[in-house]
């Protein structure tokens, strides 16, 4: 009997040890691997989440940075992890030592703490910052954002003089942003406009009545600025004319409202033939006088001044000089734009 429960003490013993061996030994490992409490105090390392990244990029990028010890032991985390967490592309910042628990709770879709950088260019039509965003990995489809913009209401002053038919296209500020990973298309879309908001205040919008036009014609006008000035000294100039033709009954005769009208998906902005400029359509404005119904991209704030403050002058055309600098020749007269025409087909 004496015998019996010595041996069930040591066995009790060794199962003991076992465990505690087993149990410092995981810590020490996860320690070692994943936290190291010392480098708390550490500056924090920028660190970007690429979209569709693979978990094992992303920890060998941790280690070779520095933010943990082994990447090979965030991959192995992740693997053993919750299936639900995927890698939430994104800038984050990270602190050398943090556990890789932490990390990635931070990183993934558990956490979506992460931001994400998109930039919209001047001149981009809506369609385009869609593409942008999925490329960026914040929405899947590009019709998650244009139906969101479709089917909310959008309660802006700036917006009143819209037609009831008329999207956004126009009020998108382009711009660099930073968004949370997790951002809806809804909340994207709200930053853009409160952007506009801020970017072009009351007091700016009120100079569309000294010029006898509403705020939503003048971002038009805008909009065609934008696309077709290439020199920024120009666009006071290029807006003279438009509303110079306006005061004379002229239609404007933009090339950029044609290719709005026969712009396709991977091509937004074409060469245009003379079958295109013979197309009849709302925004064709060779076809339609008067100024298109809504703006055809979203011009940057530059372009906007320019339409509420053209340039005094008397100028009813201009065309590229075609020397690849992006200028164009102005001129006052029908005889002295052909002129000009002359002078570019020569490379003058």
């Amino acid at each position: 009997m004496l015998r019996f429960m010595i041996q069930t003490l040591k066995v009790s013993a060794v199962l003991v040890l076992a465990v505690a061996i087993v149990f410092t030994s995981q810590r020490a490992l996860s320690h070692y691997l994943g936290q190291a409490e010392e480098a708390r105090d550490a500056t924090p390392v920028a660190f970007t989440v690429q979209s569709e990244e693979s978990a094992e990029s992303v920890g060998e990028r941790l280690e070779e940075q520095g933010i943990i010890r082994a990447g090979w032991y965030f991959e192995l985390r992740m693997r053993l992890g919750s299936s639900d967490a995927e890698l939430s592309p994104g800038e984050y910042e990270l602190t050398p030592g943090m556990a890789v628990s932490e990390i990635i709770e931070e990183i993934t879709t558990t956490g979506a703490t992460g931001s994400v950088t998109v930039r919209f260019q001047e001149g981009w039509r809506t369609e385009q910052y869609a593409e942008q965003l999925v490329e960026s990995g914040l929405i899947e489809t590009e019709d998650e954002f244009l139906n969101a913009i479709t089917e909310m209401q959008w309660d802006f002053d700036f917006l009143a003089a819209r037609p009831a038919d008329a999207e956004l296209e126009g009020y998108l500020f382009p711009d660099t942003y930073e968004f949370r990973a997790d951002a809806t298309p809804e909340e994207i879309i709200e930053t853009l406009l409160e952007t506009f908001e801020t970017r072009v205040p009351p007091e700016l919008q009120e100079r569309a009545d000294d010029l006898g036009l509403n705020f939503h014609n003048v971002i038009t006008i805008a909009s065609i600025i934008e696309r077709e000035a290439v020199i920024a000294e120009e666009r006071p100039t290029i807006a003279s004319v438009f509303y110079n033709r306006l005061d004379e009954n002229m239609p404007l005769q933009a090339d950029p409202t044609v290719q709005y009208v026969v712009a396709q998906p991977g091509n937004w902005w074409p060469e245009i033939s003379q079958d295109d400029i013979n197309q009849m359509a709302a925004h064709n404005t060779y076809q339609r006088p008067g100024i298109p119904p809504w703006p055809i991209a979203n011009p940057g704030l530059a372009s906007i001044e320019a339409a509420l403050n053209p340039a005094d002058t008397d100028h009813l055309f201009f065309v590229a000089t075609g020397d690849g600098s992006g200028a164009h020749r102005f001129a006052e007269t029908y005889e002295e734009h052909q002129e000009n025409i002359e002078r570019a087909r020569q490379g003058q």
